[in-house]
């Protein structure tokens, strides 16, 4: 358990390290504690309800990198913040948010203290790193809020040098933008969400704005104000999913991984894959991509030196746990006086019966066992 004890006294107009360092516990704290409720956002680029799990596994391993430090300049803080989450990385959403924080610690890390100026340059730096790591960057995600947020960090600080002033209005442009998602990604639209991504980094800021005005917040204790409905999920969509294997690992490089063997990596991976990230910092290179062959992958990677912290997760067999565990969560659900249940069968998948029904307007997947412990129960 990460703790947050010490009084701290804060200027308004600059961060140092120690107040740096405590934003960034507290906004780790705020995504851990709502990783259930992101995950349900969870339906872009699979929808396999892991974003704020990854998410959150990447953020708390660089904070316990962060615990580990004892008074910290920003050079060690920047340090212990980059490479935790680089080598923490889980998931697409997991190495995105590390390549942010990458990049926003790069722009401080020389740093005594940080003012509005230096925050804005570090939001834009943070951009242009994750920009740069995605293979094919698509609007509509994680990119586009931390894209809004270098966009009003930089108009905010040409009007004030108050980061008091400064922080909300980030903040609240952030949360415009995150709400506009849904028209820029039709599979967020569908589903009435945001996107998972997005929701997750909002929440790193809010927790980090919380600790920078002093405020002692247990977020275990707060839930989401509005639940997540999410209007469709078919147990066919595992038929959508192109590539069936989350394929994650680090290089540990033998020599340099120069920019040409970077670009001849990608290559290579967009050929049998996609949702690719290649990043390379100092000796490791972190290593993400979508592909139904991860051996091809791993044998690629092995020509550039040994491999450590491998991850080759099925997601369509995660996806399918999704879809059991909605449906549980549904099951538990009574209906009110007055709904109509309308029940349409549908063909059994692997090892379990699926049906779906149809509560009101919302389709939902359902167990057949739990459909049947329902019906019982009218």
């Amino acid at each position: 358990m990460i703790r947050i004890e010490e009084e701290l006294v804060v200027n308004m107009k600059t961060i140092d390290a120690k107040v740096l360092s405590r934003m960034f516990l507290a906004g780790a704290k705020n995504l851990e504690a709502k990783k259930e409720w992101i995950n349900e956002l969870n339906v872009f680029p699979v929808p396999d309800g892991d974003t704020g799990t990854n998410m959150s596994m990447t953020i708390m391993s660089a904070a316990k990198e962060v615990t580990a430090l004892n008074n910290p300049e920003m050079k060690d803080l920047a340090k212990a913040i980059s490479s935790g989450s680089l080598r923490g990385a889980r998931g697409n959403s997991g190495v995105i948010l590390s390549q942010l924080l990458r990049g926003f610690t790069k722009a401080i890390k020389e740093e005594k203290e940080i003012d509005v100026l230096a925050l804005a340059a570090a939001c834009q730096r943070a951009r242009d790193t994750a920009y740069k790591a995605v293979m094919k960057p698509k609007e509509g995600t994680i990119l586009t809020v931390a894209s809004g947020i270098a966009t009003k960090a930089a108009e905010m600080a040409e009007e004030t040098d108050d980061l008091e002033v400064f922080i909300p209005a980030v903040i609240e442009y952030a949360e415009e933008v995150l709400n506009k998602t849904p028209e820029m990604l039709p599979v967020l639209k569908e589903a009435g969400v945001v996107d998972s991504g997005g929701q997750g980094l909002l929440e790193v800021i809010k927790g980090g704005y919380d600790a920078f005005l002093g405020k002692e917040i247990d977020y275990s204790s707060i839930k989401p104000s509005t639940s997540v409905t999410v209007n469709k999920v078919n147990a066919e969509d595992t038929a959508d999913i192109k590539f069936g294997y989350c394929t994650e690992f680090i290089i540990l490089t033998e020599k340099e991984f120069t920019e040409e063997d970077e670009h001849e990596f990608k290559k290579f991976l967009s050929s049998i894959g996609d949702s690719i990230v290649c990043v390379a910092d100092d000796d490791v290179v972190k290593i993400h991509v979508h592909t139904n062959d991860p051996g091809l992958a791993i044998q690629k990677a092995l020509t550039y030196g040994q491999l450590s912290k491998m991850k080759i997760d099925n997601m369509r067999e995660e996806h399918q746990e999704k879809l059991i565990r909605d449906a549980e969560k549904l099951a538990e659900e009574p209906l009110k006086r007055g709904e109509i249940l309308q029940i349409h069968l549908k063909e059994s998948l692997p090892a379990r019966q699926i049906c779906l029904v149809q509560n009101a307007s919302r389709p939902q997947s359902i167990a057949a066992q739990k459909l049947i412990e329902t019906l019982i129960r009218i």
